[in-house]
């Protein structure tokens, strides 16, 4: 309710997308799903003129801690 009340446009998406997808909170990563993460990341932002909200709501609602934070290190050996 205070998401709906108090937020608006894509943080509102954001928040929405985060508290209501199920996700897998475990250690694990998958290495490639983690690298084609952080690549579909750069097409969906810096890549182009404006972003792709949709993919970067996805990967960060979707996807676990660990898996996010294997996304970020992909992210910064690939792009720097």
């Amino acid at each position: 309710h205070d998401i709906q009340t108090h937020t608006s446009g894509d943080h509102k998406r954001m928040l929405l997308a985060y508290v209501s997808t199920p996700r897998h909170e475990g250690w694990e990563v998958d290495r490639a799903t983690a690298e084609n993460d952080a690549k579909a990341l750069y097409r969906a932002g810096e890549k182009k003129l404006g972003t792709d909200e949709n993919t970067f709501i996805f990967i960060f609602s979707s996807r676990s801690a660990a898996h996010l934070a294997a996304v970020d290190a992909a992210y910064a050996n690939f792009y720097g």
